[in-house]
């Protein structure tokens, strides 16, 4: 496992996580080090060496992007070194400490219980954005001075074709076109790593979320099920999604869609 820092620019580090688990299915994840504020947390299974190379930067608190265990693995160790901000749902999960699937212990590792009370500070000249849609509690870091945006698991790529299935296409859609509105000139993504000019990205994948809910809609007005519907618009199933029982897959996707679908109209 390592754990490194990558200097992005003058004042954003990248801390990049990595193990021959998460390597094996493709996955990395990264937190980031801007203006003194660290943006996530790491994952469970780096989370020594984690908070080894994190001790050397000059840090007055930490933002915890969402409960996922890739991005707050590390919280409730760093909860007893410094300030942390997270939505309250976020807290009341790390408190909880439910049981998670698992292909997601295997490869990120399952958090410890969040025990100690947060001690509150103030990101500024951060701010601090809601973003939900990949899940409830989702929130991205803003510079608004550099126009650079830590976005979490905000976009991840334009046609991600599979999802938890307790996400919200069409409240993701509605995040992707605020953060777009701010016009970020830097994304700094947790899986994707810094990506530049991301505006046209943000805006592509709302787009291409939106015209996907509305074939997913207009298939099952025709009577097709959750499986045909899959097959005809996001084609066979991933690797991901065998592996996740399904948790993580594309039905998954065109199950979120289709609720969405449905409180839409009600």
């Amino acid at each position: 496992m390592t754990v490194s820092l990558v200097q992005v620019d003058d004042e954003v580090v990248r801390v990049h996580c990595r193990t021959w688990r998460g390597a094996a299915v493709g996955y990395d994840v990264s937190a980031y080090a801007m203006r003194g504020v660290l943006v996530d947390t790491g994952f469970p299974r780096v989370r020594h060496d984690f908070l080894r190379v994190v001790a050397d930067l000059p840090l007055h608190g930490a933002v915890v992007t969402h409960q996922h265990e890739d991005h707050a693995g590390g919280a409730a160790a760093l909860a007893e070194r410094m300030p942390l901000h997270m939505h309250a749902r976020c807290e009341q999960v790390l408190r909880e400490r439910p049981d998670i699937g698992f292909y997601r212990r295997s490869i990120w590792g399952r958090p410890d219980r969040l025990t100690v009370p947060l001690v509150p500070f103030d990101p500024a000249p951060l701010e601090v954005v809601a973003l939900p849609g990949h899940t409830p509690d989702h929130l991205g870091v803003w510079d608004p001075e550099r126009r650079i945006l830590a976005s979490g698991d905000l976009f991840l790529g334009v046609k991600v074709r599979v999802a938890h299935h307790d996400e919200s296409p069409a409240v993701l859609i509605q995040s992707l076109r605020r953060a777009a509105a701010l016009e970020p000139r830097l994304l700094l993504d947790a899986h994707r790593g810094p990506l530049p000019n991301p505006v046209p990205l943000l805006r592509a994948k709302a787009d291409w979320l939106e015209a996907t809910m509305e074939l997913v809609a207009g298939l099952a007005a025709r009577g097709l099920g959750e499986r045909e519907i899959t097959r005809r618009v996001l084609g066979r199933e991933e690797l991901v999604g065998w592996v996740s029982a399904g948790e993580y897959s594309r039905r998954s996707l065109v199950q979120a869609m289709l609720r969405d679908t449905a409180r839409i109209r009600d």
